[in-house]
Order: structure tokens, then sequence, then C-alpha cells
């Protein structure tokens, strides 16, 4: 009998609540890609076919208003391989959270960088090739960090469009830089001594931003796509390595032609910041400089299909006398939108790594398919 009453209470409880239903959303992107190995040896070469799980993901997210101006919100995610390769459910963007109507939103958990989410809106090739064909592959800064305060401002309307401002401070608690399951983690023990910080103008015709990353953990050197078992440049050449960056990112983009054709371009420098876990290689590291250049194209006459191209380049510098290492990676691409969830598109590149006589040469050519919920 208490079972029944308990019972009872519980569901005329859920009845009367009203707190809002959670929204179950998410993507599976898997592709089929042509990576033949450019290997040191020639007799080493041979040809190579893979399946790519690019950026598969489920999520819950939701806000529960509390009053006339403030809501709670809260969302998480986990990252799975649609191919079936390496381990599933690692962490993606997750946190709780309170918006203001008036003074912005504050959330705590694991985040994004601002600097990193500068990249979505120029990134053309964002998450292809096993995430290694954009710029994540080849640069610094895109980068999770765990135990994070995340400030989100209002944004400040202008005639044009509008001003939008982002921060984000971290904390190591008291530990050195680390690579987590899909979140990185900071160096240090107070709040703040690692932080990102983006400026946007955001407007129909015209997107600029500028963003800064204080002692973020991120790789540098990077080796992109490149799918040989025995590299001519390998990690010993090159000097990659994990360490805290201060990096400075620009960016921008254009839509023109009615919006049918956008052009987009990224800027951005990176310097060492001493930190407690840095890879020794590391300390050999004077600067990355990364750049890229992009268009997308929405046929008017057909607009299921967008053309698009990039081409993007890194350049790591040494203290020492080692030469420059160079990474270089053009991308061409169309896609064809069966509807707003779910896109068929195909691709070919080439990647360059090069340092002194060293150089690896990387071509690809895929087809996959996007089913976003």
């Amino acid at each position: 009998m208490k079972t029944k009453i308990a019972a009872a209470i519980a569901l005329s409880l859920l009845a009367g609540s009203t707190f809002a239903a959670p929204t179950f959303y998410g993507e599976i992107d898997a592709s089929v890609d042509y990576l033949p190995e450019d290997n040191a040896s020639p007799v080493s070469d041979k040809d190579v076919v893979e399946v790519s799980s690019n950026s598969s993901y489920l999520g819950v997210k939701g806000d529960e208003k509390l009053n006339d101006r403030l809501s709670a919100v809260y969302l998480a995610e986990w990252a799975f391989n649609a191919d079936g390769e390496g381990t599933d459910w690692s962490a993606r963007n997750r946190y709780v959270g309170l918006k203001d109507a008036k003074l912005g939103t504050v959330k705590v958990g694991t985040h994004d960088t601002p600097l990193k989410q500068l990249s979505s809106v120029v990134d053309t090739f964002n998450n292809y090739v096993a995430n290694k064909a954009d710029v994540t592959g080849i640069m610094t800064g895109e980068v999770r960090l765990a135990n994070v305060v995340v400030y989100e401002a209002p944004a400040l309307t202008l005639p044009t469009g509008a001003i939008k401002f982002n921060a984000l401070l971290a904390t190591g608690e008291d530990s050195g830089i680390a690579k987590g399951n899909g979140a990185s983690k900071a160096a240090g023990r107070g709040l703040g001594d690692t932080w990102s910080a983006s400026l946007v103008y955001d407007s129909p015709v015209v997107v600029a931003g500028v963003a800064y990353d204080k002692a973020v953990p991120t790789t540098f050197a990077g080796r992109g796509m490149t799918n040989a078992s025995v590299p001519e440049v390998t990690s010993g050449v090159a000097g990659t390595a994990f360490a805290a960056a201060n990096t400075l990112r620009a960016i921008g983009r254009l839509n023109v032609l009615d919006n049918s054709l956008a052009l987009k371009a990224l800027y951005q420098t990176s310097e060492v910041e001493a930190a407690n876990g840095n890879d020794a290689a590391a300390a050999d590291i004077d600067k990355s400089d990364g750049w890229l250049v992009g268009a997308e194209y929405n046929i008017p006459s057909a607009k299921a299909w967008t053309v698009k191209a990039q081409y993007s380049a890194n350049t790591t510098s040494f203290k020492s006398s080692k030469n420059d290492y160079d990474a270089d990676q053009i991308m061409a691409g169309v896609d064809y939108a069966f509807s707003k969830q779910v896109k068929l598109y195909g691709y070919g590149g080439y990647l360059t790594l090069e340092q002194a006589s060293n150089k690896t040469k990387q071509p690809v050519v895929g087809t996959g398919l996007e089913f976003k919920f």
C-alpha cells in the first residue's frame, strides 16, 4: 500500500511539473576515403581505402525559465565512432549554467574555447577525413578545455549587425597540461591562469572576429591527414609537441551575390607558453604561423548543390638551427543537400609536409553522408 501511495505521489508531481522537456539531437557522419601511403621508402608505398567517422555525436540540451529574465541552461554531448574504430563516448561540450536576458550567460563545465569557435565560421572542410583535413590537422588552437567557466555577453545590436563577446576561464586544478578523453586540461591552480576570449562583429554580409588564447594547451607542428606508416617527415624531424600556447587568431567572412558566394579567410600566430607538462620538444619551438583562404558557392539555379574550395598553410619555426616545418593543404569538393538534415558530399585534396629536403605528400579522394537529427 505504501508503495502504491508513493508511486501515486511521484506521478502527480511529474504531471504537475512545469519543467521543459530536454532536446535530444546529434549527427552521424561517415565517409569512404582513398588515402594512399607515401612512405620514406618508395617500395613501401601502397594504396589504402579507409572508412572514416567525421564528428559523429549525440547530445541532450535544454533550458528552464526561472522568471521573466533568468533561465537555467544545460547541455551534454558524447562523441562516437560511426566506423566502429577507437573508443566511443569521449567528452564534447557539456555544461550547466544561468542565462540572464540582460546580463548574459554563465556556463560551468567543459567547453570549446572562444578562439576555436571562430574557425567554424571560415573552415569550409571542418571535420573531413576523420577531423584531420580541417585546420585542426595542421594549426594550433583547436581546443576543448575541461574545468572551465564561460561567459557569453548579450549581443550589442547595431543598425547593420551585432557585436558579440565571449570569454573562458580555466583551472588546471594544481596539475600540468594533459590530453583528455575529448577535452584537454590546462596547467596551474587558479581560475584564469588559462583563458580565452573573442570579439565578433556579425552581420548578414560581413562576419569578422578576433580571439586570443592564454596558456591554452595545443599541438604544434601537426601532421594533418597524412596516412604514411613510415613518413619521411617524422615527429623527430619536425618537432611535433603538445604544449601550452599563446595564440592570436583573426577571421573574416564576406557573403556576396545575394549570399550565394561566401569568401573566407583566417590568420593566426602562436608561441609556446612555459607550463608544467609541456613536451620537451616545445622548448625549441619559436612560433607557429597559420593562414587560410576559402570559398563556397551555392548554385542559385540548383540550390541543393554547393561547390567549395580551400587552401590552408602553417609554418613552424624553431629557435635552433633546425629548418622551418611547413604544412600546406588544399581541398575542393561539392555538396548535395537532400534536406536541411541530410547531405551527400564528395571531395579531393592534397597535403604536403616539408622540412628542408624531407617531404611527405598525401592525396585524398572521398565521399560521405551526413545526417543531422
